[in-house]
């Protein structure tokens, strides 16, 4: 039986500079350890001291030790049992501190660790789990729904945790005093736990079978079945409560999830279109995120398994996602799934694939539109449509990612030259139809748009002597025949390319603005001068405009039989020119001269506009008053045109869509013998005709010489360039000097080699440079 001892009370701590007589009444074996604690410099002694008057119980036998430890253990065994304890609770409490204060407190404590090991043994394990392992065993494996493991072990420790917490309080003394102090030893609590632990979680036959039941309830729960989730989330709080969370749990989740994730991807990565499949990835990803939050699961297992199914789900599988369904994507305009895409691969460090892929599909599709001479009238446009299309791509999916932005210029770049011209042939033609076309169609706002969208297109583009000239020629034509729609549009458009290219690339496109703005004062002059005759009779009013033959392109000149009153107003202009422009020869180009005929036909009056050739030969019909007209050779006589000429213009005036003169015979095509009458059946509604279109359009022969002037153009830049090398070097090796030429004649487009060896040739035989030692050039002054 229990003695009830007189209570001590509780440990009385005081601060003090020195020792209580009080504490020198006891003995040196009766007298209670003295937790000391220093802090800083002058620091204060912190005694702990009993009262006075506290009185101690005798010694104990051996006896009462074991009295009071058969009566310890009765209501151990009622714990183990779930029964009610019978003994008083505060008598055990009594006696656990009875025995500690007696020194009893080591001996206490081993039959206390010896009972609750002894009790997970034979209790735990022995009779519920290890013959549970057998029924599993004979049920069919770990896979059986019915005694499960996982199952027996959560509920026995929650039996144990509760019995734990009884077994506590009774021990609560020993706990707070002895094992608080004593080296090596740990609270109650925690050698519940690490008792439990090895005797039960990393026993080998039950630890196995109890973390295979976890993770079968994972793999389940990713299948969609029925769980508790109540239960799993007690166990995961359990393995983290005995510390094997990450020793054991994790490692063998992590590697559940792979396993899972992996066979997931090799079902459906080639059955599922991508789309689908990113969706099956996204829905994966947060289911993930989802269980570790309803399980408890820590971070780091959360995050680890979200980067194993980004691996298993795209990381592995990168390379059969693009082959299977990038370009689709890309064709498809599919911007969500793009943004899918590009999201996921980063995440698994694998956008250089997916920047690979992209780069790729730029160039294929780019060479598509680029290659194809069917398709040249629709390149430009197209190629806009496809830039618009990849930008709209980069901005929403890829959110302007530098990396794809820079593989989408170098695409660019690749494929717009590969075709040598063409595309900056088809560039300037474009901006042609817009500065022609101009305010007629779109306001000024979007007309500044699809500038500056082409632009971007022209900085692609190696060969920009090709587009200088084409610019320049049709720059001509708009200013010279006035089709240009906003003088504002032009001067615009001009400080762009000087903006991109530079003054020099701009110099002579600002000398043709300047002449013509000259050639308005020439007029105004002219116009006011004595040289001017009958300028109140309705004849003739000229215009024209006097250019500097360096600024504009070359026109072929053109043999022309003028009217007499058109021969003699130009005699006129060229006497008062030659007043005004000492030391100058002025030189007559008809090829770009129009002229506004009124006309007097049958069905009524009509305002003209024509270009001079059609209008030359319009006015021989005044003199052609017996019906029969003219045949084709009795107009190239009177007119003095070739044939080529002569034949485009009586085609512009008879057989296009408004027919001023008839031919017979009837057809599109004008051969010699053909007979050319005024239409005498002309109906058109308006009174203002435009047939002078004929003078916009660029002939075969036109286009021709174009290319030919800059291929010229490129030999003289080649000579000047090698020229500039050799003057600053003096001497240089040959390899040198041609890959200097290369990088500074880089904007003239790709050169050929062989053309650059000719031109040192050339220029070796005009002696401004001579070869020496076989491979060494030198600089002659």
């Amino acid at each position: 039986m229990l003695q009830n001892f007189p209570s001590r009370g509780l440990p009385l701590s005081i601060e003090s500079t020195t020792v209580s007589k009080s504490s020198s009444r006891l003995s040196s074996a009766q007298r209670p350890k003295r937790q000391r604690q220093l802090s800083g410099q002058g620091s204060v002694r912190k005694l702990v001291l009993v009262p006075a008057n506290a009185t101690l119980p005798p010694p104990v036998s051996e006896q009462y030790f074991n009295t009071t430890w058969d009566a310890l253990n009765a209501a151990l065994v009622s714990i183990f049992q779930d029964a009610p304890i019978t003994t008083s609770c505060e008598l055990l409490y009594r006696g656990v501190e009875h025995l500690c204060r007696a020194d009893k407190s080591r001996a206490l404590w081993d039959n206390l660790k010896l009972r609750m090991k002894n009790h997970i043994i034979s209790d735990f394990l022995e009779r519920e789990m290890l013959s549970a392992v057998e029924v599993i065993a004979a049920g069919g494996g770990i896979n059986s729904k019915t005694n499960n493991m996982a199952d027996i072990v959560e509920s026995v420790w929650t039996r144990w945790s509760t019995q734990l917490g009884f077994i506590r309080n009774i021990f609560f003394f020993m706990d707070r005093s002895y094992l608080l102090t004593a080296p090596g030893e740990k609270s109650i609590w925690d050698t519940g736990l690490e008792l439990f632990r090895k005797c039960i979680v990393e026993n080998a036959v039950i630890g196995s079978h109890f973390m295979a039941s976890l993770i079968i309830y994972f793999k389940r729960n990713r299948s969609h079945e029925a769980v508790q989730v109540p239960l799993i989330c007690n166990i995961v709080r359990m393995i983290s409560t005995l510390g094997v969370y990450t020793s054991t749990f994790h490692p063998q989740f992590i590697a559940a999830t792979s396993e899972h994730y992996g066979a997931l991807a090799n079902l459906h990565v080639e059955s599922l279109a991508v789309p689908d499949y990113l969706k099956l990835v996204l829905e994966c990803l947060a289911f993930e995120n989802e269980q570790a939050t309803s399980f408890g699961l820590d971070r780091a297992t959360r995050n680890e398994a979200v980067a194993v199914v980004k691996n298993q789900l795209v990381g592995n599988e990168v390379e059969t996602i693009v082959d299977r369904g990038f370009d689709d994507l890309l064709n498809a305009d599919d911007i969500s799934s793009l943004s899918e895409i590009h999201d996921l691969f980063e995440q698994v460090d694998q956008e250089k694939i997916l920047i690979s892929a992209w780069s790729e599909y730029i160039r294929r599709e780019g060479l598509k539109l680029v290659m194809e001479p069917s398709k040249d009238a629709f390149m430009v446009s197209s190629l806009l449509s496809f830039k618009a299309k990849l930008d709209n791509v980069m901005e929403k999916s890829f959110k302007r990612n530098d990396s794809f932005d820079n593989a989408m210029r170098e695409s660019f770049d690749l494929f717009i030259n590969k075709r040598q011209n063409v595309p900056a042939e088809m560039i300037a033609k474009y901006i042609d139809d817009i500065l022609r076309v101009g305010n007629k169609e779109m306001d000024d706002d979007e007309m500044k748009v699809r500038l500056d969208r082409v632009l971007v297109l022209f900085r692609f583009i190696q060969g920009k002597d090709v587009f200088e000239a084409f610019y320049k020629k049709d720059l001509a034509k708009r200013l010279l025949l006035n089709k240009s729609a906003s003088d504002d549009a032009e001067r615009s458009m001009l400080s762009r390319l000087k903006t991109e290219c530079g003054t020099g690339f701009t110099q002579k496109l600002e000398g043709m603005f300047k002449d013509i703005e000259l050639s308005k004062d020439f007029m105004t002059s002219f116009k006011n001068s004595k040289y001017v005759t009958n300028k109140n009779d309705g004849g003739m009013d000229l215009y024209v405009n006097a250019l500097s033959q360096a600024f504009w392109p070359s026109y072929p000149h053109v043999p022309l039989i003028l009217p007499p009153h058109m021969a003699e107003a130009l005699e006129n202009f060229k006497a008062f020119y030659l007043t005004k422009q000492t030391g100058r020869r002025l030189t007559w180009r008809h090829s770009l001269g129009h002229c506004v005929v009124k006309a007097n036909l049958p069905k009524g009056k009509k305002e003209l506009s024509m270009s001079l050739f059609q209008t030359v030969v319009l006015l021989l019909f005044n003199d052609v008053l017996d019906g029969k007209g003219l045949t084709y050779e009795e107009v190239k006589a009177a007119t003095s045109l070739d044939d080529r000429e002569l034949v485009r213009t009586l085609q512009s005036l008879a057989c296009g869509k408004i027919r001023v003169l008839s031919k017979d015979p009837k057809g599109k095509d004008v051969n010699p013998g053909d007979r050319f009458r005024v239409n005498l059946k002309f109906e058109e509604k308006a009174y203002r005709l435009r047939i002078n279109q004929i003078q916009l359009k660029e002939t075969p022969e036109e286009n021709k010489d174009t290319h030919d002037q800059v291929k010229r153009d490129r030999q003289y830049e080649i000579q000047a360039c090698v020229i500039r090398i050799m003057k600053s070097r003096k001497t240089i090796r040959h390899v040198e000097l041609i890959q200097q030429t290369i990088e500074q004649t880089k904007n003239r487009g790709t050169l050929d080699l062989g053309d650059i060896k000719k031109n040192i040739e050339k220029l070796i035989e005009k002696e401004y440079m001579e070869r020496q030692g076989g491979d060494t050039y030198v600089y002659l002054a």
